[in-house]
């Protein structure tokens, strides 16, 4: 199957955000009219990736001045996960974004899990982004609209190690151009020993 990775337009952000309502927990996604203002002004872009002229895959995506991506949201299109499309999806942005300093994404952490089927799926998540080449950035404790999460950071530019060392100035860098001054206290990101 040849892949292609379209722009997401603005005006499909309703059709997409009902997706997002689907594919995420309501605290993990920004309301509708952030995500139409964002997209509107270019904080952040959408990607769709398209086979055979089917929207399979998107992914909501913040381009940051400080030289790093955010993964904001991604998803595959439920009838078609399971076949290697995630895969391809985060290997094309890797394209997409080589001149980057890295990509940051965010996911749940396991030891919040309320069951073990939930329990399960964070572990396969977390394994998942690093066979692509992510990995843990350690030492953080990490909350964003009083969520808990796991950083993980994918190195293109920088190394691993600079990541790591600046992920908090990384961070913030990234959320102050989405939330602005007014609302970057609803993120929360420190070192902890161990």
């Amino acid at each position: 199957m040849t892949y292609v990775i379209r722009q997401m337009l603005p005006d499909e952000l309703p059709v997409f955000f009902r997706r997002i309502e689907e594919d995420f927990p309501e605290e993990e996604y920004a309301p509708f009219p952030v995500l139409d203002s964002h997209l509107r002004r270019g904080v952040q872009e959408g990607l769709v990736l398209c086979a055979e002229g089917q929207d399979i895959a998107y992914a909501i995506n913040a381009v940051a001045e400080n030289g790093f991506v955010l993964i904001s949201l991604m998803a595959v299109s439920k009838e078609y996960r399971g076949r290697g499309i995630g895969s391809a999806f985060i290997r094309m942005m890797k394209e997409r974004y080589a001149g980057k300093k890295g990509i940051i994404l965010e996911v749940e952490r396991p030891d919040k899990a309320e069951c073990g089927r939930e329990l399960f799926t964070m572990k396969q998540r977390i394994a998942f982004y690093e066979r692509l080449g992510f990995h843990l950035v350690p030492g953080i404790d990490y909350w964003i609209w009083n969520v808990r999460m796991h950083l993980m950071a994918l190195p293109l530019t920088e190394s691993a190690a600079s990541i790591d060392a600046q992920i908090e100035e990384i961070v913030t860098g990234i959320y102050l151009g989405l939330l602005g001054e007014r609302l970057i206290a609803k993120l929360d990101i420190r070192r902890v020993d161990g």
